[in-house]
Parts: structure tokens; C-alpha cells; sequence
């Protein structure tokens, strides 16, 4: 039985590296990632590219092509179980890309708690740093 945490990382790990194949119902990227992250996102995804591609593993190679070509979350789902059994096999595999992993959702989080948020106008609703009028909806006196 696998490891549900492992299980877990895995597809957290393919979701960082296929996030720009990967689309929402909006037809939008599901993230966006920024400069540094979006280099380390490229660097993930070779490292499974190139691991399975190594393994000649012809399922996870289908399931690759699948999610670069048609963003298929089915595929991405089958590749996390591919994933999830080669990271169970070679730990150091595992760290390597759980290394580069964190790095991505570091730099993320490092962004996101930059942004700050001001509101000139009315109706915004964000609770981060509000600077200016907070009044939410309505007409004020």
C-alpha cells in the first residue's frame, strides 16, 4: 500500500511541473508562476520528463504527452500514481524533486505576501493590507 503522504506529494510535485498545460474550467492557467518559480516549474518537469523517459516507461510517457498536449487532468492523475511508485523506489529521486518543489512554493509564498492591495474606490474585498476606504458595498452618506 502506498504511503498516502508520498501519495500526496506527488501530485502536489506534478501539479508545480504541469501547471501551465494544466487548465481550468475558465479555459485559464490554473497558476501563475513568476519568473524564478515559473524557471524551476521548467526544471521539475524535466526532471519527470527525463526520469521516465530514462525508465522507458511508455505509460507515464503517454500520460505526459497527454497532459502537455491536452492538459489532461486524467493523465496527470494516472502520472501521480506512476510518480508516487518510481519516489517510493528511489528516495533520492524523491528528495531531488520534492528539493526543487519546496523551492517553487517558496518563491510563490515569498510573492505572495508582497502584494499589497489599495483601494481608491469601493467593493473591495481583500482582508491582506488594506490601505484607503474598506467600505464594502452600498452608497455611504
Amino acid at each position: 500500500m502506498t504511503d498516502p503522504i508520498v501519495t500526496i506529494a506527488a501530485a502536489e510535485i506534478l501539479k508545480l511541473a504541469f501547471n501551465e498545460f494544466i487548465k481550468t474550467s475558465a479555459g485559464e492557467a490554473a497558476k501563475k508562476l513568476t519568473g524564478e518559480a515559473f524557471t524551476k516549474a521548467e526544471e521539475l518537469r524535466q526532471n519527470v520528463v527525463e526520469w521516465f523517459k530514462n525508465k522507458q516507461d511508455i505509460k507515464a510517457e503517454k500520460a505526459i504527452t497527454a497532459i502537455q498536449e491536452r492538459g489532461s487532468l486524467e493523465a496527470l492523475n494516472k502520472l501521480a500514481t506512476y510518480l508516487d511508485d518510481e519516489m517510493e523506489i528511489e528516495p533520492i529521486f524523491a528528495q531531488n524533486l520534492q528539493k526543487v518543489a519546496h523551492q517553487i512554493i517558496s518563491i510563490q509564498s515569498q510573492f505572495a505576501s508582497n502584494r499589497q492591495n489599495i483601494n481608491y474606490g469601493r467593493d473591495q474585498i481583500n482582508i491582506e493590507h488594506i490601505q484607503g476606504n474598506p467600505r464594502i458595498g452600498g452608497s455611504y452618506p
